[in-house]
């Protein structure tokens, strides 16, 4: 990627914004290292990412990118960076986590701790239920209440709470940090009906086929479909069914998938079997 003066300009826009590197590393889902390694020119991010930090900074990207081109050549140029920021913008995420202006500071400790407590959530939803719940967007909103959070999926909210202001911010950030979580752990639970999607259950199978391809191979997509498989897994969830068992669940979806497709009465056969 050539791009002229990107790191000086970055540097410019990010403290234009006020924003450390921390902060703006929180805002793009990234570490701190990356915004280091940018500002210093050792690396720089891509398409996608020009594309959000040009948003996160309020700033364009013919001033990040410092184009200097022919009027035919910058409209091309500009136009194809420009449809991936809207691409970017007109989808929603599975998952979105908004924060009030008091609470940037504890995220960004848990960003620089490798969202540790958030894994940790992540980690159990699995073991446990199965669940493998996407990325996880984070952003800081002033038009909420400063410690304010709230939880979407897909544009919806799904959960929110209010967190009771600091007194002393080092003793109390642990407890403020894991109340978020065990929210956030209990809106997912509640609503994976709703969240899960073909690119998870896509990653599901993908991990399967390594270790047990004889259950994937000339079943998935051959006779049951992905859109099949996400519909009948958000159902088990929606009815508090463990899908760990997911070459049981499979195996079963095959013998019955070519007998009914009534889908309620496969999940019926599958909870029957897995009580």
């Amino acid at each position: 990627m050539n791009i002229n003066n990107f790191a000086e300009r970055l540097i410019i826009a990010r403290k234009e914004k006020g924003y450390t590197q921390e902060e703006l590393a929180l805002r793009l889902g990234v570490t701190p290292q990356a915004i280091s390694k940018w500002e210093r020119n050792n690396s720089y991010p891509d398409i996608e990412l020009l594309c959000s930090i040009a948003n996160v900074l309020d700033s364009s990207l013919d001033y990040l990118l410092n184009i200097q081109l022919k009027s035919s050549q910058m409209t091309d140029d500009i136009n194809e960076l420009k449809k991936q920021q809207l691409l970017q913008s007109a989808l929603s995420d599975p998952l979105l986590l908004e924060i009030g202006t008091s609470l940037v500071e504890l995220m960004i400790e848990e960003n620089q701790n490798q969202f540790k407590h958030l894994h940790t959530v992540k980690e159990h939803l699995a073991e446990q239920y199965g669940i493998i719940l996407p990325l996880v967007r984070i952003r800081d909103v002033d038009s909420i209440g400063e410690y304010e959070y709230r939880f979407y999926s897909y544009d919806k909210l799904i959960g929110s709470g209010t967190l009771t202001p600091f007194i002393n911010y080092e003793e109390e950030k642990e407890d403020a940090i894991r109340v978020i979580m065990e929210h956030f752990e209990k809106v997912a639970y509640e609503n994976y009906s709703k969240i899960i999607n073909k690119e998870i259950v896509s990653n599901l199978i993908t991990s399967l086929r390594l270790d047990y391809p004889a259950v994937v191979e000339g079943v998935i997509p051959e006779k049951i479909s992905l859109l099949t498989l996400v519909q009948i897994l958000s159902k088990l969830v929606e009815n508090r069914t463990s899908i760990r068992n997911l070459i049981k669940i499979i195996e079963i979806i095959e013998n019955e998938i070519d007998k009914t497709s009534d889908y309620d009465a496969i999940v019926s056969i599958i909870e029957d079997y897995l009580k």
